[in-house]
């Protein structure tokens, strides 16, 4: 399986870092030149991002950052289903752990049933779905956090561009909202990476948050609880079910 590790290209303490544990271990890899939002998203990107809809329902605009790593993300799933076969794409913010090679050898198995596969420690309930390779196959009923760390199939990359016409929201929390595209969230125990306190999203970088007029906290309060209640019936029917 191809290893794409999402990178800005001036990064090069990270792209070191990277180089160095995962030539250790004899892993290949190649390195996705990020997109860096604070530059501006290629031409062609640039109407996907809904402010409006940000500012009435999400409470504000993306930001830069977050654009930058929304359109990586979506580049390499226009890759994956140019290549027509499963790739893992990484965020450079990880470590491998002493599982990593198992895992990588187990995903082809992983998706020839499920789209989606986690990689990365995730928080929250789950339903064990199955043992593979004496690892577990969870289904995560809350995926909306981090992109560190997961493979993807062409036809999950599929959906995953075909709901993307407009970004409401960052690429995370896209990902996780499962009853919009239909991606069932899986994730494999142990996990292959993790993601050290020493770093951060290089990508997203923080950026001081817009304020937005209180006369739209109702309609985010409403919009809150309708993704609540489309996630809980979405979990409901599909903890357990095959893509």
């Amino acid at each position: 399986m191809k290893i794409y590790v999402v990178s800005l290209e001036k990064a090069v303490e990270r792209r070191r870092r990277v180089e160095t544990v995962l030539s250790a271990r004899s892993i290949e890899f190649e390195f996705f030149n990020a997109v860096n939002g604070f530059d501006g998203i290629p031409t062609r990107l640039q109407a996907m991002p809904d402010d409006r809809h940000r500012v009435m329902f999400r409470s504000r605009p993306l930001t830069p950052g977050e654009k930058g790593c929304y359109a990586s993300h979506f580049l390499l799933w226009e890759k994956c289903v140019e290549l027509n076969e499963p790739i893992l794409i990484l965020e450079d913010d990880f470590l491998p752990t002493q599982y990593f090679e198992e895992v990588l050898e187990t995903l082809p198995k992983v998706h020839e049933q499920y789209e989606y596969v986690k990689v990365e420690p995730q928080v929250g309930s789950a339903t064990a779905l199955a043992t593979i390779d004496n690892m577990q196959l969870m289904f995560w009923h809350n995926n909306m956090c981090w992109t560190t760390g997961y493979s993807i199939s062409p036809q999950g990359a599929r959906r995953l561009l075909e709901h993307s016409k407009k970004w409401l929201c960052s690429v995370d929390n896209y990902i996780g909202e499962s009853y919009r595209t239909g991606l069932v969230c899986t994730g494999l125990i142990p996990y292959a990476i993790y993601s050290p306190r020493d770093m951060g999203s290089d990508i997203q970088n923080q950026v001081v948050l817009k304020k937005v007029p209180l006369g739209f906290k109702l309609t985010r309060e409403l919009y809150r609880f309708y993704r609540f209640i489309r996630m809980t019936l979405w979990n409901m029917n599909h903890a357990g079910i095959k893509s």
